[in-house]
């Protein structure tokens, strides 16, 4: 899977599932912090339950650089996932 498809996956959830408006959400929009677009340690949850049950990736743990933006899960998605 192309990272451009896993991108919009997981756009596709924060937009969908955490109430996140598609057009302030870029691939490098910050998720989470003080110049971010104000998710917080649940909306972190969600998305590992996302990444865990659609690539079979476990992101429990992982260092908060993992989830700065889109881009940067996408980037740890597809470098663990075939592990």
């Amino acid at each position: 899977m192309a990272d451009s498809e896993i991108k919009a996956k997981v756009k596709e959830l924060i937009c969908s599932n955490l109430g996140v408006e598609p057009d302030v959400l870029d691939y490098d929009t910050e998720l989470f912090g003080e110049d971010s677009i104000g998710l917080d340690s649940v909306d972190s949850l969600e998305i590992i339950s996302f990444v865990d049950d659609e690539y079979g990736v476990d992101m429990t743990g992982v260092g908060k650089e993992h989830f700065l933006n889109i881009d940067s899960i996408a980037a740890y998605i597809s470098e663990h996932k075939d592990n």
